[in-house]
């Protein structure tokens, strides 16, 4: 059964709602932590607390909450160069640091995708920012404009013609960027990208268009990555909406397998201290 948080309206309460609420699970694990957050950009005083908190948690293992952000969407190499200039910023600095025999990071499967015809690439977000933009939408017969909807699933490895092909539904919008690629994930069976599909919706609401986005991980965890990953999907989203000039909607993300990983911070006591939980 599906346990669903959107009594919080920002990032990080909604997550430790979840990791509270996995702590209380049989084994730290869940199927199906679905998380709604309304408010996906707002950050208060106590958020930053909670924040610094998983920060000082996730120095032994060199991460940053700021890193695995990144690993989603370069929100300071955005800043730095804009669109579409940092595209290729990002991806040059990638070459220099990526390691050797990983599959890379998700912003670098969202940007660059091998073309249909085997002889270049093409750029998915870049192609779903001009979609979901006004100047994207077909003009009706009436001269009205009207909006793509369309499906994916993961199984298709082909972001070009999904991105390029397009039904008509009065009032919305749909677009996917994929994050898993068939040819090289279905291979594996351990160490492929947690975070499978990426699905975003062009929504008209009574003050404009909105874009929402819902995430789905085929495997989340709840200490070293999740609060990171949110942080990272909300400045996706940011981007997003700003270029296509629409309002930031609904940050949506389910969690089908979610676990608390306790020992990447040091233990269950340390973890539930992090988490503002009493010891047992």
């Amino acid at each position: 059964m599906a346990v669903l948080f959107n009594t919080h309206s920002r990032v990080v309460p909604t997550w430790l709602a979840a990791a509270q609420y996995l702590d209380s699970a049989p084994k730290r694990k869940a199927l199906n932590i679905l998380l709604e957050i309304d408010d996906p950009l707002a950050i208060t005083d106590e958020d930053r607390g909670v924040m610094q908190r998983v920060d000082a948690a996730l120095e032994p293992l060199d991460l940053t909450l700021r890193t695995v952000a990144g690993t989603i969407f370069p929100l300071d190499m955005y800043r730095r160069h804009e669109r579409p200039a940092f595209y290729d910023k990002y991806k040059e600095m990638l070459k220099r640091g990526k390691k050797r025999g990983s599959w890379g990071t998700y912003a670098h499967r969202m940007i660059e995708r091998p073309s249909k015809d085997g002889k270049g690439t093409i750029n998915p977000l870049e192609m779903l920012v001009e979609r979901l933009r006004d100047d994207g939408q077909p003009a009706k017969d009436n001269g009205s404009i009207a909006s793509y909807t369309s499906a994916y699933e993961l199984s298709i490895p082909d972001p070009e013609v999904d991105l390029a092909e397009a039904d008509v539904m009065a009032g919305e919008a749909e677009g996917d960027v994929p994050t898993y690629n068939p040819a090289i994930d279905g291979r594996e069976w351990l160490g492929m990208p947690c975070l499978s599909h990426l699905s975003f919706k062009r929504v008209k609401e009574d003050d404009g268009h909105a874009v929402h986005l819902t995430a789905m991980y085929r495997s989340h965890h709840y200490c070293a990555r999740a609060l990171g990953n949110l942080l990272g999907l909300a400045q996706l989203l940011s981007f997003v909406a700003k270029e296509a000039e629409l309002k930031v909607g609904t940050l949506t993300c389910l969690s089908s397998h979610a676990v608390l990983d306790v020992s990447e911070w040091g233990g269950v006591a340390k973890a539930r201290t992090v988490l503002g939980l009493p010891s047992k």
